[in-house]
């Protein structure tokens, strides 16, 4: 499978991909057979410190590009059972980052993923390790 873009699937009103929400992050995708990949610049409205992109959001980010991972190859929604996050660094407001899902380990239903958010020199800004269900 070759690198697909993927812009609308029906879930428009999604927080972190959502086209048509207003106050959304409007994150898009590029997937290929290992990885999941967005890239995003946080904005001044994503801060919480003066200048440092909101914790909070930047564990969406990890959240969304790893349950974006298994939504576009299994053809289902999946859901956050557990996730754990490691912030490294902060992210600073206007500087693109890479957001990047992988899958480690199947059992089932339950599918083990890493996030990663990083700076375009590969510098690890913040990573999660998650354990997600997919949908029936």
């Amino acid at each position: 499978m070759g690198k697909k873009l993927f812009e609308d699937d029906g879930y428009t009103w999604c927080f972190a991909c959502g086209k048509d929400n207003p106050i959304g992050l409007h994150m898009k995708f590029v997937m290929d057979d290992e990885k999941c990949m967005s890239y995003f610049i946080p904005q001044p409205e994503h801060q919480s410190y003066n200048g440092r992109m909101h914790g909070g959001l930047v564990a969406v980010l990890l959240d969304e590009v790893t349950g974006n991972y298994l939504f576009r190859k299994e053809g289902k929604p999946a859901y956050t059972a557990k996730i754990e996050i490691r912030y490294r660094q902060p992210l600073i407001i206007g500087e693109k980052v890479i957001c990047l899902g992988q899958e480690l380990h199947r059992k089932g239903r339950m599918v083990e993923m890493r996030g990663q958010v990083m700076k375009e020199d590969g510098t690890v800004l913040a990573e999660s390790l998650s354990k997600l269900i997919i949908g029936e």
